[in-house]
């Protein structure tokens, strides 16, 4: 057997990785203008469709608007054996600022936790829990009756 030179084997291995590289490079080239075309008619299609879709929506969104338009701002008698009556928004507003500038000031009745007057409330509050435990512990005080013993 004949060997060969070992430049040549040297350059048969060069060679070969760059044959490998290019024709992989090649595959990839051929594979992605493949999906490129077959996938460009199927998002025409999609996008046709989405465009209806969008079409559809749009004129829901603008009928249920005009409803809701409609319904805030025309009075209808809802129940007329009540006497219930539905009045714009506007005119509604007006009449409730009317009513509350006839309306004098108070102080709130609301208690928001950690404010010094839900302190003050929560001082009051055990000496009631206080007098209660309290009239409990008189009440265990007492002689408590047995049931007589069956024989």
């Amino acid at each position: 057997m004949s060997k060969g030179h070992p430049e040549d084997n040297a350059q048969s291995r060069f060679t070969a990785f760059w044959m490998i590289v290019v024709s992989m490079i090649v595959f990839v080239i051929v594979v992605s203008l493949v999906l490129c075309l077959s996938t460009s008619g199927e998002k025409v299609v999609a996008n046709e469709i989405e465009d209806g879709r969008a079409e559809k929506r749009f004129e829901n969104l603008a009928k249920v608007t005009k409803e809701q338009t409609d319904l805030v701002n025309q009075a209808v008698v809802v129940d007329e054996p009540k006497q219930l009556v539905r009045i714009p928004v506007a005119d509604g507003m007006k009449l409730v600022l009317s009513d509350l500038r006839r309306k004098k000031p108070a102080a709130s009745k609301v208690v928001v936790p950690g404010s010094p007057t839900s302190l003050k409330q929560a001082q009051v509050k055990p000496v009631a829990v206080e007098k209660k435990e309290g009239a409990k512990t008189e009440a265990a005080k007492a002689p408590e009756k047995k049931p007589a013993a069956k024989k």
